[in-house]
């Protein structure tokens, strides 16, 4: 049986990371990641939460921090 190997996993810089997050805020939602950052604790994502774009873009929370 042939396994299949998984790609290489590549640790961030906290640098790295804060780009990461804005390129994919900037590519997805058309704005930038602190941007997103501080609507997304306003709440103006409550109802658009479930939004692919959204989710994709959320889930990288983590990384602006």
């Amino acid at each position: 049986m042939n396994k299949k190997t998984l790609p290489a996993v590549r640790v961030l810089t906290p640098a790295e990371g804060r780009g990461l997050f804005d390129r994919r805020s900037r590519e997805e939602l058309g704005i930038p990641g602190p941007e997103f950052v501080r609507l997304w604790r306003k709440g103006a994502y409550v109802k658009r939460a479930c939004e692919p774009k959204v989710m994709r873009v959320a889930m990288l929370l983590p990384l602006a921090r």
